[in-house]
């Protein structure tokens, strides 16, 4: 166990007892759950899974609650998916969770949060990327974009960022919360590039997207895509084309890009989850990933576990069954 600055924030790098209270044991089958491993740092671990189960971020942005439930509600899914002759479980393990241990009374105690987080963040993530391996970081509010961005920062390691979202995420710098991850990267030239494709119109403001154009960052608005869906894929590919061999790329995923899924800014307008898992395919394809990233899941009424960690869990298999042609 380790705890953040204030102690807010608690890491549990064990999960074992967890995911085997989750996993349903069935005679003649090999179940994610009946094979996991803590011991990230082993040789033929390429993914390491960490949890971040808090929603100050997104309460600090005047947002809802919830995204501190969905990497349980990924748990409960993912480890009683099956083993397959592509999804080997030597492939990945997990690095563990960090919850947030308090409550806070006002908005701007929750900024003041974040920024300890991001501290506690950065922590916990910087010894997987220094040790080669790939994070896949689910749960928790967007807020968290930031610190993983520093982590590979600190380390010297060139990235940028494409991101499927239905907003920039570059509001002002007013004290830190899930609405403004990118541009405080940005702002501190933390990153080599970013590009943001799904953008809805009515819901990125003016001054964000005068700083979008400021900053050289490549973007697009999902309601084009309405009329051209096939020029998602399209820009997508036209953005990795022009990253860097040299640079990493963050692979981001808003949950609230798609139509209907439960998540902090759920819209009924949006992405479908098959768009999102092909974005997954195609970054995994064309890009040298440093991490990937499914924030903004939220569980707020009942049956929303089981929609948002079948989706979670779904993505995260694709991630690891993948094979490059």
């Amino acid at each position: 166990m380790r705890i953040s600055e204030n102690n807010n924030f608690l890491f549990n790098s064990n999960l074992l007892n967890k995911i085997g209270s989750y996993t349903n044991t069935r005679l003649g089958e090999e179940r994610v759950g009946d094979c996991v491993t803590g011991n990230w740092q082993g040789s033929t671990v390429e993914f390491v899974i960490l949890g971040i189960s808090e929603s100050i971020g997104p309460q600090a942005n005047f947002g809802r609650s919830g995204a501190e439930k969905a990497f349980d509600a990924f748990l409960k899914v993912f480890v009683n998916m099956q083993v397959t002759s592509n999804m080997l479980p030597e492939k990945f393990a997990f690095a563990g969770e960090i919850t947030c241990e308090r409550s806070f009374t006002h908005p701007e105690e929750a900024r003041n949060w974040v920024v300890e987080l991001d501290y506690f963040v950065v922590e916990i993530v910087k010894p997987i990327i220094a040790h080669g391996k790939k994070p896949i970081i689910i749960g928790g509010g967007h807020n968290n974009a930031f610190p993983i961005i520093q982590a590979f920062y600190q380390l010297n390691k060139s990235l940028s960022v494409i991101n499927m979202d239905s907003h920039a995420d570059c509001r002002a710098l007013d004290g830190r919360h899930s609405g403004n991850p990118f541009s405080y990267a940005i702002d501190q030239k933390q990153l080599g590039s970013y590009g943001v494709f799904g953008l809805h119109k009515a819901f990125n403001n003016r001054r964000i997207t005068e700083f979008l154009l400021e900053n050289n960052v490549q973007f697009s608005y999902f309601d084009d895509y309405v009329f051209h869906p096939d020029q998602f894929m399209i820009d997508v590919k036209a953005y990795l084309s022009t990253v860097s061999q040299e640079n990493f790329v963050g692979v981001e995923l808003d949950m609230d890009c798609m139509a209907n899924v439960p998540s902090s800014a759920m819209s009924p307008i949006g992405f479908t989850i098959n768009d999102a898992r092909k974005y997954v395919n195609e970054c995994l394809i064309n890009g040298k990933v440093g991490y990937f990233h499914f924030p903004e899941g939220a569980v707020i009424q009942e049956g929303d576990d089981r929609t948002i960690g079948r989706i979670l869990a779904q993505f995260v298999f694709d991630i690891l069954a993948f094979q490059k042609n």
